[in-house]
């Protein structure tokens, strides 16, 4: 598989992730509903509108349940986009109005979970990312709920400075989410960005993220029996997360920053609890999966 301009030029797991949103807004049985994940998919594909029963063919991303290998991925970024969104909610809930997207992407929870008015949200990721995405909010005319600020910014070097610089205010209680992030890092920019996090954290603020519970090996996708296509898409995201960012488990590597774990389960466990048929990567008890969870910042 030849990565093309579109995916590689605006983050192709970015793209990925909003295919599987767009997929899975087209279901009877929809967890959630995603526009601008579909206007994503019909710009990265240089069509007007997409629309169901199926999607065009994005790189990797299919909707035919032909590919094991992409039924893994969809079921995974699925299934954690409905986690991000309940805890999210229950931070709006507690008085959280500030929210951070860590490594933003094509995130439409501005447009799509009908937060408060007063609330603002800070997009943060690189500018191709967010240009992309500005072009595709402008030609389909989505309308925010509340405030909403692109950030440019490397979430390797200092984040302080944008934020405070685009109106954050970290005397308020903020909900920090770094979804599909922390894999990039190494454990050292792991623990760099979490402890710049708490230094812009008051009490009570939330931290949302998800890493692996161990690295994946190609046994656990059942490589050999993967096609030409899978194989080096595979291949790529073994190159793209070439280190587990945190050995500990989600509750230990919070409370090391100054944070109290709240919920922490796993893709697999998530997706059983949620009554759908689980991809058998996840359906074992002793594989790989990955982390959710959520913590709040001590007094």
């Amino acid at each position: 598989m030849d990565v093309d301009e579109n995916l590689t030029g605006v983050g192709w797991t970015g793209l990925m992730t909003a295919y599987s949103r767009a997929h899975e807004s087209l279901r009877e049985d929809r967890m959630f509903n995603d526009p601008l994940a579909a206007a994503v998919v019909a710009a990265a594909n240089r069509v007007g509108s997409v629309t169901g029963p199926r999607l065009p063919r994005l790189g990797p991303a299919i909707n035919d349940e032909a590919s094991s290998l992409w039924n893994l991925f969809s079921f995974y970024f699925a299934h954690r986009t409905v986690f991000y969104d309940s805890r999210l909610l229950n931070a709006i809930d507690a008085g959280c109005r500030q929210i951070v997207l860590l490594g933003a992407g094509f995130d439409g929870r501005a447009f799509r979970l009908g937060l408060p008015e007063d609330a603002i949200i800070f997009e943060i990721d690189q500018a191709s990312v967010l240009a992309f995405k500005e072009r595709v909010v402008l030609r389909h005319s989505l309308i925010p709920h509340c405030s909403r600020v692109p950030l440019w910014v490397d979430l390797r070097e200092e984040i302080a400075g944008p934020l405070v610089a685009g109106g954050f205010r970290p005397e308020r209680q903020t909900v920090w989410i770094a979804e599909g992030l922390l894999m990039y890092f190494t454990r050292a920019e792991a623990d760099r960005l979490l402890d710049r996090v708490s230094a812009l954290s008051t009490t009570g603020s939330r931290f949302i993220s998800e890493y692996f519970t161990r690295q994946w090996k190609y046994e656990d996708v059942n490589y050999e029996l993967l096609d030409d296509r899978d194989r080096v898409v595979w291949d790529l995201l073994k190159w793209e997360f070439p280190n587990n960012p945190v050995l500990q488990e989600p509750g230990d590597w919070l409370a090391s920053h100054g944070w109290q774990v709240r919920t922490c389960t796993t893709v697999g466990e998530f997706g059983r609890s949620a009554g759908r048929e689980v991809p058998p990567e996840f359906a074992t008890s002793d594989g790989a999966d990955i982390w959710l969870f959520d913590g709040a910042k001590g007094g």
